[in-house]
């Protein structure tokens, strides 16, 4: 029992449990949301292929998939959306380490892929989701 409570008989906090599955649904968001706008956007917005249009197209899809996850503000514990984004790249960290057991050309595609689908939500989530945490803070006098 002692794995669920402190030395004084509180409950532990299931907060790193928590922001783990929190970053798993993160993960399905962001998956989902290349998966359901990649197409749609490559033909309302044609930049004739390449780099730039890839990076847009990202950029695009990381700004909606960072506006669903924050619906999560709207739990109680404000923490969970910043810490969850903060644990996005521990992810990204695990794939680009387990892209090392690949053969050389595979992993070089393993690692662009891994990097051009997270990179960008990494990025703009983390600036939105703090941003937010601290205005939310401020205003309401939040402790935590």
């Amino acid at each position: 029992m002692s794995l669920f409570l402190t030395k004084e008989g509180k409950r532990k906090s299931p907060m790193a449990v928590t922001v783990f599955f929190v970053d798993l649904l993160f993960c399905l968001v962001f998956g989902g949301a290349y998966a359901l706008l990649t197409e749609p956007l490559h033909s309302l917005l044609p930049l004739g292929g390449g780099m730039p249009e890839t990076v847009l197209h990202c950029l695009i899809i990381a700004v909606i998939g960072t506006a669903v996850c924050c619906v999560l503000f709207l739990l109680p514990d404000k923490r969970i959306v910043p810490y969850s984004f903060a644990g996005l790249p521990v992810i990204t960290i695990m794939c680009l380490i387990a892209s090392t057991q690949l053969e050389a050309d595979l992993r070089g595609m393993m690692v662009y892929v891994t990097l051009l689908y997270t990179l960008l939500p990494i990025l703009i989530g983390n600036l939105a989701a703090w941003t937010i945490y601290f205005k939310l803070r401020s205003k309401d006098g939040l402790r935590r």
